[in-house]
């Protein structure tokens, strides 16, 4: 009874604390809007600190040369049911993330918010040169408008897009409670009544690992789509994720046995991380810092098992400022991802202003603090991993040969299933048979390439 009762009690007392917090808060702009327009691009009262982290994932050949891929295909996808995206938000059942094309991967930005005190602000992300997805909890408003002619089509255009929450309200956790002394037991009713209010559903594993830290609550009243009722969501944190076109300036590519990451930007990154997986064994090398205009040559990858690499990612991420629970929330969100999925990829911390630019945040009234740490991963496809994929690529050709002549004589003909070794190259598989389709001098592997791809496409 006591489990049951609790959410719905803090339910009502938050919303009445969120009301009352912004009946206040629009009084005090009538009384002095122009004070208030002031003091919104100034930093606020108290202590008020937003961190974010999130990833941009890229994927190149082992020439360094980037290749665009369906970031967002359906079969990929990794969310809890109740996380938005834009077809939901006009109504539209979710067919866009397969005819959605881009260079980067944009991943799982969440933003944290800590205050000491319940306030209100106004939250907007924009992507100039990409497009915003999904998101949770529901927002104001996207731009662009869905383009529902061609959401069924050739997909919609990438760029010029936004999120706006609108009015978010901020809620610390360790107010939730009064009057209880015990500070055990005021705290773990507090996050009794915190496991209540946030969503839950099916799928909900790797996206609720973010919640994992001491962050505030945050509370939206919107839309899940255009037709239903505005209601309240509550969740630890904003999340958005996306697909950009641009390509950042940083290059990675193998040199005989080697492997060398180039920073052709301005600003230097001061740590990556390669990483190799084959099967179930990890191999990794560090490198504290690549200057601006500087070329680095990866020492030879040492054993090293996942909890180690763990440790290793999560010490880069708290340097670059992360509190330690939101650097172990981040881990243990793509820990699968970046420490089992076969392949070779370098993690490294894009630079700040970097961010700033290719993902503007805009919170008003504006923190005393803002920190948002993005990752660069690239998948980089080494010599052997092409030479396995054009080797599967040639076998296929066989076996779509055999395919067809046992269909011949059947009444009911049966389509070619994509063979498992191709499979096995998982969300990389359909850039690599682009990439196969790129280098291989037979036509024929090119040929059978090209309609593999087409089948990952279908």
């Amino acid at each position: 009874m006591r489990k049951a009762f609790l959410p719905i009690l803090a339910a009502i007392v938050l919303i009445g604390i969120a009301t009352e917090f912004r009946r206040s808060a629009a009084q005090q702009r009538s009384n002095d809007s122009a004070a208030n327009a002031a003091a919104s691009d100034s930093p606020q009262d108290g202590h008020f600190t937003v961190h974010e982290w999130g990833t941009f994932t890229t994927f190149s050949g082992s020439d360094g040369v980037y290749l665009d891929f369906r970031p967002l295909a359906q079969e990929h996808s990794d969310l809890p049911s109740y996380v938005l995206d834009r077809a939901s938000f006009v109504d539209v059942p979710l067919i866009t993330k397969n005819r959605l094309w881009g260079r980067v991967r944009m991943e799982t930005p969440v933003t944290y918010f800590y205050s000491d005190r319940v306030r209100t602000v106004d939250v907007r992300v924009d992507f100039p040169q990409g497009l915003l997805t999904e998101f949770y909890p529901p927002v104001q408003s996207i731009l662009p408008a869905v383009d529902q002619q061609n959401i069924f089509g050739k997909g919609e255009a990438i760029g010029d897009s936004s999120l706006d929450w609108g009015t978010v309200d901020i809620i610390p956790i360790d107010q939730l409670v009064t009057n209880v002394a015990d500070s055990q037991s005021h705290e773990q009713i507090a996050n009794d009544i915190v496991t209540g209010l946030l969503p839950h559903g099916a799928n909900e594993q790797h996206y609720a690992e973010a919640r994992a830290t001491d962050s505030a609550l945050v509370h939206v009243r919107g839309k899940t789509n255009q037709w239903a009722a505005e209601t309240g969501h509550f969740e630890k944190f904003l999340f958005y994720r996306g697909v950009g076109k641009f390509q950042l300036p940083v290059k990675a590519s193998f040199k005989q046995s080697s492997i060398v990451m180039a920073n052709e930007g301005e600003l230097p990154i001061r740590s990556a991380i390669l990483i190799d997986v084959n099967g179930d064994k990890i191999r990794a090398a560090k490198q504290d810092i690549v200057a601006a205009g500087q070329s680095v040559t990866f020492e030879s990858a040492q054993s090293i098992t996942n909890e180690q690499l763990a440790e290793l990612v999560k010490d880069a991420l708290v340097a670059e400022g992360l509190y330690e629970k939101e650097a172990l929330s981040m881990v243990k969100t793509w820990q699968n991802s970046w420490f089992t999925e076969t392949g070779t990829r370098i993690l490294y911390m894009v630079p700040a202003p970097t961010t700033d630019e290719l993902l503007p945040l805009h919170i008003t009234p504006r923190p005393n603090e803002t920190l948002r740490v993005l990752v660069g991963r690239m998948e980089i496809m080494s010599p052997d991993a092409e030479n396995k994929m054009i080797g599967a690529v040639a076998k296929s050709i066989q076996q779509r040969s055999q395919h067809l002549a046992d269909q011949s004589t059947q009444k009911k003909k049966q389509p070619y299933a994509i063979p498992a070794s191709i499979k096995a190259f998982g969300r990389m598989a359909e850039p690599a048979l682009v990439r196969v389709g790129k280098i291989s001098k037979d036509p024929d592997v090119r040929r059978e390439a090209e309609l593999l791809v087409q089948q990952f496409r279908q």
